[in-house]
């Protein structure tokens, strides 16, 4: 009986995991070499894509281009059946900082929420530079920065996103539960003294 009580809430608690998921989202990307211009970044922007049709952002997804630089072509692939971010560079060229961004996240789950972001892959830039990375509750950030400048490399980069529903600690009540118990029991002794007489 106990083995099938455990089995049964394993199962209801992957299956409260397994509808979870990203709807939607916001996507943009900047690549900059600030060092050179200060118009700005080339940055593509993909506002309210929606999640599992492929590449969410990609070259058709220009906004602006100020400083006119080539390349600085990322495309940004979420995948919800494995919860993986993917950034793929089109291009060699070089640059000083890129920027991508998954915003105004929409889940598919009420209370649902992004509760950890880590690198699984990382061949998107040269000279072995590492992004940082930081999110909330419904956004990510990834940074790459590098003086004097790092070069794409035609690859990939990839980034676990883990969602799911915060559990909010189960409040303990008031010791009113052990008040009255020490009334029950104070109630059978003076009931017992009672009867011994």
């Amino acid at each position: 009986m106990l083995k099938k009580a455990i089995v049964s809430m394993l199962l209801l608690s992957v299956s409260c995991f397994s509808h979870a998921g990203l709807i939607s989202a916001d996507f943009r990307t900047e690549s900059h070499l600030p060092a050179y211009s200060q118009s700005g970044a080339k940055t593509y922007q993909n506002l309210a894509a929606a999640i599992g049709g492929g590449a969410e952002l990609k070259n058709k997804h220009l906004l602006a281009n100020p400083a006119n630089w080539g390349g600085g072509v990322v495309w940004m692939d979420f995948d919800p059946l494995t919860s993986i971010l993917t950034l793929t560079s089109k291009d060699s060229w070089d640059f000083q900082t890129f920027d991508a961004w998954m915003s105004n996240i929409l889940f598919s789950e009420p209370g649902e929420s992004i509760l950890g972001f880590s690198l699984l892959s990382n061949n998107l830039v040269t000279n072995g530079i590492q992004p940082v990375l930081s999110y909330t509750a419904n956004s990510l950030h990834i940074a790459y920065s590098s003086v004097p400048v790092f070069n794409f490399t035609g690859g990939q980069a990839t980034f676990l996103v883990q969602t799911g529903i915060a559990q909010v600690p189960a409040t303990v009540p008031e010791p009113a539960s052990l008040a009255i118990f020490g009334l029950a029991l104070l109630g059978l002794g003076v009931s017992r003294r009672m009867s011994r007489r």
